[in-house]
């Protein structure tokens, strides 16, 4: 990625966030990507590049605790309906009135916020790997844990407890290999031993064991996640997990009305099939409820499909965007 096409802006709220922008050209709009954890804006470099050179504006934030954006260690910092705003002050400063957004991971959490309280700016939404959701004002984390268990036969959010527990950040960064190597595994059937249950991720990043790393990342893509992941510690995105099991997310949530939930915005959903946590069909069922006109499309891959299968996702959100 050209690092000139790098801006910062200080958001309403004085955080400063660092973003590639690329002015549309003739009629196009802008299209804004939002990564989920662990990434940075560099993980849309496949996408950058593409819709680019189809004169497609856009806005591609290193989000809040991440690379050039502040790090900020206070979980309540990272509400999604503050994480939202920021991402519309970036436009703002930008000039930009209404935008394309698509999501991915924690990025399709923003996403849906941004269309819940920004509706009228949001020309349509994309999200990638975890569909449209909806405010939980009602989060319980055991509920999900024994629904996923009944629905699937294991927890798939066990990760969570120690990404949200005192200590994961300094793990995390003393054993980064094997942490990359199993976020982007061969494997996507490796999370379902090392990530989705209770205590497995703090075992395995502890036990010296490391599984195969995705074949698709290049070396390149390799030493430039972790410059930009290690630029400012671990707490900032670990807080994306703290924030909802200290019950902040869910008193943010309960601000959000209930007709506000669904959503006829043209959207687009593309499920990740090999995913082994964010189930496609699970994440299917809950799109298709609240978004009344939504576009489905498969990808076989795992969590990552922008990054492993980006010319099919790219062919298949251009069809989407010159459609609308």
């Amino acid at each position: 990625m050209d690092v000139s096409a790098y801006r910062a802006t200080q958001v309403s709220r004085g955080f400063t966030y660092r973003y590639h922008f690329t002015a549309p050209k003739e009629s196009h709009p802008t299209i804004v990507f939002i990564h989920g954890f662990p990434s940075t804006a560099y993980d849309w470099h496949h996408q950058i590049k593409f819709f680019k050179e189809k004169g497609y504006g856009l806005v591609v934030p290193d989000m809040l605790g991440y690379a050039g954006t502040s790090i900020v260690f206070d979980a309540a910092s990272y509400k999604h309906t503050l994480l939202a705003k920021d991402v519309m002050d970036v436009l703002d400063a930008e000039k930009i009135q209404k935008a394309i957004v698509i999501g991915h991971d924690w990025g399709s959490r923003i996403t849906s916020r941004i269309v819940q309280n920004y509706g009228d700016r949001v020309i349509a939404a994309g999200f990638l790997a975890v569909g449209y959701l909806v405010p939980n004002p009602n989060f319980d984390y055991e509920a999900i844990m024994a629904f996923s268990k009944e629905q699937v036969g294991y927890e798939i959010l066990g990760y969570w407890e120690f990404f949200a527990s005192e200590g994961a950040d300094k793990i995390i960064e003393e054993n980064w290999d094997a942490f990359h190597g199993l976020l982007y595994s061969e494997d996507p059937k490796e999370w379902m031993t090392h990530l989705a249950p209770r205590g497995a991720v703090k075992s395995y990043l502890t036990s010296g064991h490391k599984v195969t790393p995705a074949s698709w990342l290049t070396a390149e893509d390799k030493k430039t996640q972790m410059q930009n992941l290690l630029m400012g510690g671990f707490t900032g995105p670990l807080n994306y997990y703290t924030v909802c099991l200290s019950g902040l997310q869910k008193e943010d949530d309960a601000t959000i009305p209930e007709e506000k939930y669904a959503t006829d915005k043209p959207v687009f959903f593309g499920a990740a099939l090999e995913d082994a946590i964010c189930l496609a069909p699970l994440q299917k069922a809950g799109t298709e409820k609240f978004a009344k006109n939504v576009t489905i499309k498969d990808f076989k891959t795992g969590h990552w499909p922008q990054m492993q299968a980006p010319d099919e996702v790219n062919k298949e959100l251009l069809a989407w965007i010159e459609s609308l």
